[in-house]
């Protein structure tokens, strides 16, 4: 089993979208994909259950109507350490890396989406997105804004994974909010430039841009250039991790 763990810099860096369309997009290369969101915090309740939103932008793919697409809901929209406890309860660690594990054994490629950036907290003693990343040996998509503040942080972020020998395999940058094209431009030079991370796609400032991308010819537009073979290169290196 592979698969490739998405981060962010930060909250709403565009994390779900990216998801979603790197899923897209490796459908459209005829990869067995399954994007998953094991820890969703700010779940909504409809009809006395808990809705993941983020599985709902996913579920946009006709491919993955009525599956099961994220695990531990919590209604607070905060880190899962503090959602959790506001239900009295805590997220058991061990039990989420194996579930992640058993998704991916099925798969061709698991996409696993993280809450917010590398050091959110998973629990009160300190276990943080980053350590799980580190336990799956998942090689690392990072998903970064495009705009003015993101070369910083997207250099600490590729910084704290190469310390823990974690292998960055590309950063995708999201256009968040409207953004000086020349901005934009020179922070994708500069990015790939001292990281050494290729940009492997892009994702422009559209508004409502849930509602744009339900239409598949919308979806393909967006990731027409993406580098989905670098990715796959990656996996049959050998990146792969067992139960």
């Amino acid at each position: 089993m592979s698969g490739i763990f998405l981060t962010g810099t930060d909250t709403d860096a565009g994390k779900t979208i990216a998801t979603l369309l790197l899923t897209h997009a490796f459908l459209q290369h005829g990869v067995d994909v399954y994007p998953y969101k094991p820890v969703q915090s700010g779940a909504e309740e409809r009809e006395g259950k808990l809705i993941a939103p983020d599985a709902e932008i996913y579920q946009l793919l006709s491919e993955l109507k009525d599956q099961e697409l994220s695990t531990y809901l919590y209604k607070m929209a905060s880190s899962p350490h503090l959602a959790a406890e506001q239900e009295g309860t805590v997220l058991p660690i061990e039990k989420l890396i194996t579930n992640i594990k058993e998704k991916a054994v099925d798969q061709e490629m698991l996409l696993v989406e993280g809450a917010g950036g590398l050091y959110v907290p998973l629990n009160r003693q300190g276990y943080c997105i980053i350590d799980l990343i580190e336990e799956l040996k998942f090689p690392v998509v990072i998903v970064a804004r495009a705009s003015l503040g993101t070369i910083n942080h997207t250099m600490l972020t590729v910084e704290a994974l190469k310390n823990r020998g974690l292998h960055v395999t590309g950063i995708i940058l999201s256009s968040t909010v409207p953004e000086d094209e020349m901005i934009e431009q020179d922070n994708r030079q500069m990015i790939e430039q001292l990281t050494g991370v290729p940009i492997i796609g892009t994702i422009p400032f559209i508004q409502n841009i849930s509602s744009y991308l339900a239409d598949e010819a919308s979806r393909s537009e967006i990731t027409e250039n993406w580098r989905i073979k670098q990715l796959q290169e990656v996996e049959i290196r050998g990146y792969e991790t067992t139960i």
